[in-house]
């Protein structure tokens, strides 16, 4: 079976992270990628029923939860998670991409990653302007300021949980604009906005 669209969700000891931002982003998906009314899953109960996931929330603290799917069928995946650390990032130039949805097919992704030399991930540039990185949104820091794209690739449930906050604030951003931030952050499902880290 096809599932052209996935969610990445967190739980972190026993307890999961961001579902409203998850339920609301993978609903308006579903519309969006079939242009009709799709009668959505309760991405809760999805979670709640998985043998999988009860066994793993006994034992790691950090689980996560890829659920892919498409307007009548989803496949549950769930797996250990260590949070990961990126320091370095490489500018990358795509002016061609779009990732307005959290698309199953990741091949553009893994080539331009190929341009990432030996930083640990890559900055995608959209016509001049900073968008995303390969694994979620980006956030960038000048002085006691956070930052993150006025236009990103996607619209990540972190990014909007830390805007609707009011923790961070967009910015265009252009490519020549990078070295005047203090600090990059990478943020997605798995690995939150943390000012202490």
């Amino acid at each position: 079976m096809d599932y052209p669209l996935f969610e990445t969700v967190a739980v972190e000891r026993g307890e999961i992270l961001n579902l409203d931002y998850h339920q609301t982003r993978y609903e308006q998906a579903l519309h969006q990628y079939y242009g009709r009314k799709v009668l959505p899953f309760n991405l809760q109960e999805i979670l709640q029923k998985s043998t999988a996931l009860l066994t793993l929330k006994r034992s790691e603290p950090l689980i996560r939860c890829r659920i892919d799917y498409n307007d009548q069928d989803y496949r549950l995946q769930c797996f250990a998670y260590q949070r990961k650390v990126f320091r370095s990032f490489q500018p990358v130039i795509c002016d061609h991409i779009d990732y307005g949805l959290k698309f199953s097919d990741r091949r553009i992704f893994a080539e331009l990653l190929r341009q990432k030399g030996k930083h640990d991930e890559i900055i995608i540039i959209k016509q001049g302007l900073v968008t995303d990185c390969t694994i979620g949104n980006l956030l960038f820091r000048k002085n006691q300021q956070w930052f993150t794209p006025e236009a990103p690739l996607l619209n990540g449930t972190q990014r909007a949980k830390l805007l609707a906050e009011k923790r961070i604030q967009t910015l265009n951003i252009k490519r020549q604009d990078i070295a005047q931030f203090d600090e990059i952050r990478l943020i997605n499902a798995m690995n939150p906005f943390s000012e202490s880290l």
